[in-house]
């Protein structure tokens, strides 16, 4: 069977609007349309499989139930995804993760077992962005090119280098600490408080991406230049 084709990139396409604010160093509109772009589909990346799992699993006290509902919406946004041509290998990693959840949650019938997942994901995550930075190859600048205009020359520079040194930092930090707190409140607390600050996380990530435009755009913006194909 034939692959799904992908949607083509408009004139209206988010990243190109978001490079295009970049080059007019309009951190607010970067802001927005970063917002408006990435903001819903974290919204259902983060909080979709975690709120469908626990909706199931209350109206129906049934935990497989649960885990049902939450592999349904995560398998839904894997495909609207892949779709619309997210890289394979992301979407194949996010399908695998996806699955083993769900295997281990009815292998144990327990919601704590199925929700702790995503917060070891988040600790390893944390733990990959600070590693980036500690070998000199910071996660944050090899995003940077699908957002903000950039040439060789900046690429090269120590100005770019220490810019997202610092995001990468700021990411991987976050990711760590919040897992703790998250793997802290679910053993501790319990299923209901973890669900509740799920959606803090989601408002964090959004807060911490905004910032992190702001920081570049405030520390590269004079630099940034379309990069210039040769011909």
């Amino acid at each position: 069977m034939e692959d799904e084709a992908t949607a083509p990139a408009t004139p209206d396409d988010p990243a190109e609007a978001i490079r295009q604010a970049a080059l007019e160093q309009d951190t607010s509109g970067m802001s927005r349309m970063l917002l408006r772009s990435t903001g819903p589909r974290l919204l259902r990346d983060i909080l979709g499989p975690t709120l469908s799992f626990y909706a199931g699993w209350k109206v129906t006290g049934n935990v497989v139930v649960g885990i049902a509902l939450g592999t349904v919406v995560a398998l839904a946004a894997y495909r609207y995804e892949r779709r619309r041509g997210r890289p394979g290998a992301i979407a194949q990693l996010v399908l695998a993760f996806v699955v083993l959840q769900a295997i281990i949650g009815l292998a144990t019938g327990s919601a704590t077992a199925y929700l702790m997942q995503p917060a070891i994901l988040g600790s390893i995550n944390g733990a990959v962005w600070l590693g980036s930075v500690a070998i000199g190859k910071p996660l944050a600048a090899v995003f940077a090119a699908e957002v903000f205009p950039i040439d060789e020359d900046t690429r090269a520079s120590e100005d770019f280098r220490s810019t997202f040194r610092h995001v990468s930092l700021v990411f991987g930090t976050f990711f760590l600490v919040f897992a703790a707190v998250q793997l802290i409140v679910l053993l501790a607390v319990g299923v209901d408080a973890f669900v509740a600050l799920r959606v803090l996380d989601a408002i964090f990530i959004l807060a911490r991406f905004v910032y992190s435009v702001r920081y570049a755009v405030d520390h590269l913006g004079g630099r940034m230049r379309p990069a210039v194909s040769g011909g």
